[in-house]
């Protein structure tokens, strides 16, 4: 019911989402008949600009045998080269244990020809991979595809002894769609909740499905810093239950089978070997939060956490066996993310703490609210921890998660607290800006036809680091620095990047950190004896973060962050500062970001000292409702005016 982590929490849910919901599709025995009328279509009817549109959309879904089956019913029509280009090939991914069958696909031509697909055009291959999923996906080319034509796709998913129980059913997508339904057989007494939808509802249909459809439903666009798209798209999650009353009467049914599922009694109430055990790891703690940090160290740098081991393939992951209390993790030390977290709460507990298992929402997938009565919503987090009269958060099962914080999905979201007799409601904290921060320096050399020259160190602490260190820790040396020089020249087209060394990536506690040397031809334009400079080198190459001019959903932040820049330029001999003013201090009446900059010449080594100091998300702010578009737009394009000024130099 509850899986190892946030992330993979995410991860799978993401993954059911498309392959409950891919860009093709399955109707009966025949194709449907093309309309005179969908020929003769030359924009889309839901969004006149749009490069494509899905005539309708339609998912079958029979729960009612040993086998989940779902088939997929998909009709586009296609407007320009781009859709052109987005539709001439398909991916249909799956996870383990689900089959792809019965694919087929043709193309209608504005002439009314007809061109199918080969089944020998049909392959499989790889198209995601974590340490936690894998994915693979059916593929093919689309035949003849060109403005004008019409798609149509058709296949089958089956999940041998599957179930649709907390099925995400997804009715809006990237591409318009005048017609989507899904036709649901279900095996027990089907409830369902709908987001972004409210007037969608299933009805009984023939041959014992209920359906549940949408007309004209625009595309989902993405937009810089969005919240994730399970707040703001139209979808239904289905599940079988019982009548399940108001809230708080479900959340107090719903604890109970938690607690039992993770036998909660016996996690914090610890035999005596395991008290022993805790009171030696935590010998010469003179305080609470001593004696609390020392086991949080002990459980995340001297217990082998599983979960993150990427010398070990699936297959032998799966053969591990689980442990069966704290103890057990204790003696083989090792265990999974899940069984590391729960020898912290029992060591915890026989330290003499209150200690209780936190369960809450993901903040990447969707932000949770218990007056949504459904417990897919939530999965096993944290541990809470009652330290000098305050509860304090801990996930040492997370390997790059520092002491003090929670992955930042974790963070500010509501929980369950679950004891073995009862269980109450909070919130995690958010950590402060200071505690993700980027220190970035660099010492260059600037040449006279205007190259740039020498060293960059870049420090990441907090989640920061933790997504460099997620990114990162199952790759090979070659590629964690094949994908660093991608980033850099990413912003830098020009940059000549070597001496890559990439540190602590896969230390639990140790801020992540790599360096290079670069060599950037042309990075200040000369113009006669004039140099013109832009010290801020780490914005160098950085578009505005909001460029439309309107927004449609609200602005969200992942975490609050800081960053730190200090760059020393040596000058070109012969050249001294034309014109070097500073950007003015820029700030909020809130106090939610800041942003100073501040310049020094030594003129006797003839260098140019830069340094910036920046936050965002300041009193924990990282939300903000769509109308305050236009403020958030405009300071975020003082920033960036601030951080690209430039400085003119002049041949003496």
């Amino acid at each position: 019911m509850f899986l190892e982590s946030g992330k993979r929490f995410a991860l799978l849910s993401f993954f059911c989402l498309i392959i409950f919901c891919s860009q093709v599709a399955f109707a009966g025995d025949e194709w449907r008949e093309v309309s005179p009328a969908e020929m003769a279509m030359k924009t889309s009817k839901v969004e006149p600009n749009a490069d494509a549109e899905a005539i309708f959309w339609e998912v079958r879904v029979d729960d009612s045998s040993a086998d989940l089956v779902m088939k997929h019913y998909l009709r586009v029509k296609v407007f320009t080269e781009a859709g052109r280009e987005k539709y001439s090939k398909v991916d249909i991914p799956f996870t383990k244990g689900m089959r792809i069958k019965d694919i087929e696909a043709r193309v209608i031509k504005p002439d009314g020809s007809i061109v199918e697909l080969a089944k020998e055009d049909i392959f499989e291959r790889e198209i995601v991979k974590t340490n936690d999923v894998k994915v693979k996906a059916k593929s093919f080319a689309v035949p003849n595809i060109e403005p004008g034509v019409i798609i149509e796709y058709r296949y089958k998913e089956v999940l041998k002894s599957g179930w649709a129980q907390n099925m995400r059913m997804v009715f809006q997508h990237d591409i318009p769609i005048q017609d989507i339904s899904y036709y649901f057989k279900p095996s027990g007494n089907l409830k369902y909740f709908t987001f972004n939808m409210s007037d969608t509802k299933f009805v009984k249909d023939k041959g014992g499905f209920y359906r549940a459809s949408m007309t004209n439903v625009p595309a989902l666009k993405e937009e810089p810093r969005m919240p994730p798209e399970d707040e703001v798209r139209s979808w239904i999650l289905i599940y079988y239950t019982d009548e399940r009353g108001d809230s708080d009467e479900f959340w107090s049914h719903a604890g109970y089978y938690i607690a039992k599922a993770f036998d909660i009694k016996k996690i914090l109430k610890p035999g005596k070997n395991m008290v022993a055990a805790a009171e030696q790891i935590a010998t010469g703690a003179s305080s609470q939060e001593d004696k609390i940090a020392k086991i949080f160290d002990f459980c995340k740098t001297k217990v082998k956490n599983i979960s993150y081991d990427a010398s070990l393939t699936d297959e032998e992951r799966d053969e591990i066996k689980e442990n069966k209390s704290s103890e057990d993790t204790y003696k083989k030390m090792q265990g999974t993310s899940n069984e590391i977290n729960e020898l912290f709460a029992s060591m915890a507990d026989a330290l003499g703490f209150e200690t209780r298992l936190a369960f809450g929402g993901d903040r990447s997938e969707k932000f949770f609210n218990p007056r949504q009565a459904h417990i897919s919503f939530i999965h096993f987090s944290a541990i809470a921890v009652k330290v000098n009269n305050q509860w304090q958060y801990f996930d040492p099962g997370s390997r790059f998660t520092p002491y003090g914080m929670l992955p930042w999905f974790e963070e500010d979201t509501s929980v369950l607290l679950l004891g073995y007799k009862d269980y109450m409601t909070t919130e995690t904290p958010i950590s402060s800006p200071d505690k993700s921060l980027a220190k970035r320096t660099a010492k260059f050399k600037l040449l006279e036809d205007g190259t740039l020259e020498g060293t960059v160190k870049v420090e990441y602490t907090g989640h920061l680091s933790f997504v460099r260190k997620m990114n990162n820790y199952d790759e090979a040396p070659a590629k964690r620095e094949e994908n660093l020089k991608e980033e850099i020249t990413k912003k830098i087209s020009t940059a000549d990047v070597s001496g890559i060394s990439i540190e602590n990536v896969d230390d639990p506690q140790k801020p992540f950190i790599y360096q290079y040397k670069v060599r950037v031809p042309n990075y200040a334009q000369k113009t006669g004896k004039r140099l013109f400079l832009q010290p801020g080198f780490f914005e160098y190459g950085s578009n505005p973060l909001f460029s439309s001019a309107s927004r449609k959903y609200d602005i969200y932040f992942n975490y609050p962050w800081s960053e730190e820049d200090d760059v020393e330029i040596q000058l070109p001999e012969g050249f001294s500062l034309d014109n070097a003013d500073a950007p003015d201090v820029l700030t909020d009446a809130q106090k939610i970001s800041f942003l100073k900059v501040e310049m020094r010449i030594d003129n006797a080594k003839n260098t140019l000292t830069y340094n910036r100091k920046f936050y965002f998300g300041g009193g924990g702010n990282t939300l903000f409702p769509v109308n305050a578009y236009d403020p958030i737009k405009n300071l975020f394009d003082q920033f960036h005016k601030a951080d690209t000024h430039t400085i003119t130099l002049k041949q003496n």
